[in-house]
């Protein structure tokens, strides 16, 4: 009995270190049988505005070849919405939009992004508020057109083309006509 009293903290270590092992060792197994897992992130371009403000609301893929099915397009677990300053997130910075969220196996046509009301560009102090034309219905579309594999990490990166996407009249308004890039890096899970 004395004996197990003395080296009692030292058999607890030992057990808890095998219940920790054993469950990393289940985590580290887990498949995506039918599914991928996919990183959205965004990241703007060096630019001649000081700030480019732009509301990002949802992050959707379109999974049906056409486009106006009700279900073609499948809305993402977006974890960072709201008004982001792009010009503050240039060269290896980015916005994660979508973390590491499992989706179906399927055939992606394109991402888009849902733009809100509230997107702005100031230029030499002044703030314009940025707007959209109608036919753009506060969307962007990237073509993607991959099928995704199972038990893969997709990454993609949106690159905001900035100087490119704002178009100043000489009334003084801005104007917000999106022109992105989509980069795609594939990992192995297992």
């Amino acid at each position: 009995m004395k004996y197990f009293k003395n080296h009692y903290a030292t058999i607890y270590s030992i057990i808890l270190l095998l219940f920790m092992t054993s469950c990393s060792k289940e985590y580290d197994t887990e498949t995506y049988d039918n599914s991928s897992l996919v990183t959205i992130k965004l990241q703007g371009t060096e630019s001649i505005y000081s700030k480019v403000n732009i509301e990002i609301i949802d992050v959707q893929f379109r999974v049906l070849e056409d486009e106006n099915d009700p279900n073609a397009w499948i809305s993402l677990n977006t974890v960072n919405i709201g008004i982001h300053n792009l010009t503050d997130i240039t060269d290896n910075q980015v916005v994660t939009l979508v973390d590491f969220e499992e989706v179906p196996s399927e055939f992606v046509y394109n991402i888009k992004l849902v733009l809100g009301d509230h997107n702005t560009v100031v230029k030499n102090g002044v703030e314009y508020e940025l707007d959209m034309s109608p036919e753009s219905e506060n969307t962007s579309v990237n073509i993607v057109e991959k099928q995704l594999i199972s038990n893969k990490l997709y990454d993609f990166v949106i690159e905001f083309n900035l100087d490119e996407s704002i178009e100043m009249s000489s009334e003084g308004n801005a104007n917000l006509k999106p022109k992105m890039n989509t980069l795609m890096r594939l990992f192995n899970l297992f």
